[in-house]
């Protein structure tokens, strides 16, 4: 058939067949708004498989070619990576309808463990041999590398500041990094993106700085990730941010039988999943989400075959403090545990340092999960040491006593794949020079295929097996020492089975004269293993290639003749793509400013249950630098309709911040524009005169604080203090002091030693039976002692000074 000159060209998007996951972070606008852009430009939205009782999977993995989600956390994921289908965000899709073509799927992917998604990175006057390692390293890790200093770049990678493109993006004021080589280098060793401090110009500290001089501890937040003893899973279930808050989106939650736990805190954490819209349920069959204790029995096992999402109590406590949903998979000790451990690590006794607070507790955690035996300081018989740096009295003592030294990754790996790694990886004994590790610690997943063998599909009919009998006793033979010994999975190949799929409805082009036919899935894995071939696999091979060069990435800079030819083609054709880009990127919508105004909001009710109203008014704002937090240890902004008593605002008060009416983020959002903030500073005499507080004397002492009101204060809390130990905890951290709940008689090791102790306490029973034994305390430290209502650690911080008065005694 001619083809007529009036027939238009296909849409970029011909090829392509999409399942959209619509989730809190990609919502029904958004899933929208990319369902008409693709459907547009040629698409065809593959329809939704019903779930069932065997599988949870909606997508027809058989048919699509794209899955368009915010995240990893969707049933399914695991399936579409072995089948090497992209995954990609849907900025993906406004990207490609704005170049004209298709983009690279992985400077989109929302998969955590490509590290450089965001860094478009070029290089400035380095060796070929170190260029071309950096720029496979950056692509393989979901980067982008262009040879031209754009708008667009986020670092520039150079050995001093005297080349030209250094000098033009200190000319135009280009939000750019300028670091060295070794951040890439030491980001790839350990295959975790470490912050870039240290390495940029024009005075890095590692050239700077020798590497045994202190570090400060890093601030990391592993509350709710571990549930070791003096962490905060041995009290209560925390309640979620806001009332309703829609965590578990109508999803039918089902406790375990093995969570040990009794009638009371059961009915406690019944109330909260339904508070946050989830329904519950005791049929596994009918379950999204399992809350178990332990990898064995038929509810686990009937549950991870179908896909639903399986956790345990800490997952659980880590969802209601944070009022978000994440996926149990994304943090090793949200998955239930194995009785016993690994067998190959019973013989095993480790010891940490450098590591500190939660981060500590964590690893303690996972030491002893893995079936090894933790202890606190260093002896001959340790087998092995775990550090964050290494520099310590620790890493010394190891060398001398020949202990295997390593830091947590080596640890996170084991858990994650359920086998011993080696301890000769260059992964897990590199310590960079100024940088504690203990920024990444708690970033390893759990590694899906490697938990598969608990549950591995064997003959067990699942249909008629009952929970607690046949099939737990078919899926776990538990030996004399109590340890869980997995079925024995049959192996899958990763092939997907030999269905045939409904064929696609795409119409055909008017030029042919029948239509192709339809796709299977094998032609979808032969389309995978070609993109493998053709597109991923060079680059990762060549940075992995390169790795492997005496000194890194940072080697001696030696050409290589054998990759010159091939370079240089890839080069032209790079060139070719990147002045296409650039014409295109010129219209591209301009990029928000980098953040100067960190806000913290609290009080506020113009967003109250309008999701997509306060999701606007944030992009505005950030159109002007400004960006809403919600830790008030970051904000230099505070905004509230009047003085407020909580949490938020006595917190960030101790950082002395600018207080604001709510009424300048409407004013912002209203005019399109950064408002000065002067002229709504925050005004309520009602609000000053009912709290006891004047605001703009409270701001002057926090200045002179510096957030160290209660430095080398101890404030001793019972379990039953209003308002609860967690918040005060917080609220006396936020001002430098040292918080403790109070459960013995004697003074914990870390406590400072302060001239005058505090008890805050309620006049309940429970509370009161502390009281002697408190005092008595005090009387031996020979210090002076109160026991206070907590209205005095809220009228401290608001007033930002200390005030030890009698109305403030609980009796």
């Amino acid at each position: 058939m001619d083809v007529s000159m009036t027939d238009p060209p296909p849409g970029i998007f011909f090829e392509v067949t999409f399942h959209i996951v619509v989730s809190d972070k990609l919502t029904e606008k958004i899933a929208a708004e990319a369902r008409d852009l693709l459907l547009a430009n040629g698409a065809v939205e593959a329809p939704a498989k019903p779930a069932t009782v065997s599988s949870r999977i909606t997508i027809d993995l058989e048919e699509v070619t794209h899955i368009i989600a915010a995240n990893t956390d969707f049933p399914g994921y695991a399936d579409a990576e072995n089948l090497m289908i992209p995954v990609v965000r849907p900025e993906w899709v406004r990207h490609s309808v704005l170049k004209k073509r298709i983009a690279h799927v992985r400077p989109f992917t929302p998969d955590p463990r490509f590290f450089f998604s965001d860094v478009a990175a070029t290089i400035a006057d380095l060796p070929l041999g170190d260029k071309e390692a950096i720029c496979g390293g950056v692509i393989a890790m979901g980067g982008q590398y262009s040879t031209h200093l754009t708008k667009f770049t986020t670092h520039i990678v150079a050995l001093n500041m005297e080349n030209e493109k250094c000098k033009q993006a200190i000319e135009k004021k280009l939000r750019v990094k300028i670091v060295l080589p070794h951040w890439f280098d030491d980001c790839l060793k350990l295959g975790r993106r470490i912050d870039e401090a240290p390495y940029q110009l024009p005075n890095p500290e590692i050239e700077t700085v020798d590497a045994s001089a202190p570090l400060p501890m890093p601030t990391v937040d592993l509350s709710y990730m571990h549930a070791r003893e003096g962490g905060l899973m041995e009290k209560d279930p925390p309640k979620p941010p806001r009332e309703g808050y829609n965590i578990f989106a109508k999803k039918r939650v089902m406790l375990g039988k093995d969570l040990n736990i009794n009638e009371r805190l059961r009915n406690v954490l019944a109330g909260i999943v339904v508070q946050t819209s989830g329904v519950l349920t005791d049929n596994v069959d009918d379950a999204d989400v399992y809350v178990g204790m332990y990898r064995e029995g038929g509810d686990y096992v009937k549950a991870s075959r179908r896909s639903a999402y399986v956790g345990n109590l800490t997952w659980l406590y880590w969802m209601f403090a944070h009022g978000e949903w994440t996926h149990p998979n994304n943090r090793l000790l949200h998955y239930p545990i194995v009785r016993g451990g690994i067998p190959e690590m019973w013989d095993k006794v480790i010891t940490v340092s450098n590591y500190g607070g939660d981060a500590r507790l964590y690893l303690e955690s996972l030491i002893e999960a893995c079936g090894a035996k933790f202890t606190k300081s260093m002896k001959t018989d340790n087998t092995h040491l775990i550090s964050a740096r290494a520099h310590s009295e620790k890493c010394v003592a190891a060398k001398e006593w020949n202990i295997h030294m390593v830091n947590h990754l080596w640890l996170e790996d084991t858990y994650a794949k359920w086998k011993v790694m080696t301890v000769t990886n260059p992964r897990y004994t590199h310590f960079p020079r100024r940088t504690n590790l203990m920024e990444v610690v708690g970033q390893t997943r759990i590694d899906a295929d490697a938990v598969r063998q608990f549950y591995g599909f064997d003959d067990i009919d699942m249909e008629t097996a009952s929970s607690t009998g046949e099939a737990e006793d078919a899926t776990t033979a538990v030996s004399g020492n109590g340890t869980a010994r997995p079925i024995t999975a049959h192996p899958t190949n990763g092939k997907a089975p030999e269905t045939t799929p409904a064929p696609r409805k795409r119409k055909a082009p008017a030029d042919e004269e029948s239509p192709a036919p339809p796709s299977t899935g094998r032609k979808a894995k032969e389309r995978a293993a070609a993109r493998l071939h053709d597109t991923i696999m060079p680059d990762v091979a060549q940075y992995q290639k390169e790795l492997k060069r005496k000194g890194g990435i940072m080697g001696s800079g030696r050409s290589r003749a054998g990759s010159v030819d091939s370079i240089g083609a890839k080069s032209k054709r790079s060139k070719s793509a990147e002045s296409g880009d650039e014409k295109v990127a010129k219209k591209a919508k301009k990029r928000p400013p980098k953040p100067t105004i960190f806000l913290l909001i609290t009080g506020y009710n113009g967003w109250l249950e309008q999701a997509q109203k306060e999701e606007a008014d944030k992009k505005v704002l950030a159109e002007f630098g400004i960006k809403c937090v919600d830790d008030p240890a970051q904000c230099t902004h505070l905004a509230a309709p009047g003085l407020k008593r909580t949490e938020k605002f006595i917190r960030a008060l101790a950082r002395a911040p600018i207080v604001v009416s709510t009424d300048w983020i409407e004013a912002c959002v209203r005019e399109e524009r950064l408002v000065d903030a002067n002229d709504y500073v925050l005004n309520d005499p009602e609000g000053e005169k009912r709290l006891s507080v004047e605001l703009a004397s409270s701001l002057a002492r926090a200045r002179e604080n510096k957030g160290k009101l209660l430095e080398g204060q101890t404030v001793y809390c019972t379990s039953g203090v209003p308002g609860g130990f967690d918040v005060c905890k917080r609220i006396v951290d936020a001002n430098g002091g040292v918080c403790v709940l109070f459960k013995t008689a004697k003074r914990p090791a870390n406590a400072p030693d302060s001239e005058r102790i505090v008890l805050l306490s309620s006049d309940s029973a429970n509370c009161k039976r502390w009281w002697p034994k408190f005092e008595g305390m005090a009387k031996r430290m020979r210090r002076e002692w109160s026991i206070y209502k907590s209205d005095w650690l809220l009228e401290t911080a608001m007033n930002q000074q200390v005030a030890w008065s009698k109305k403030y005694n609980v009796a």
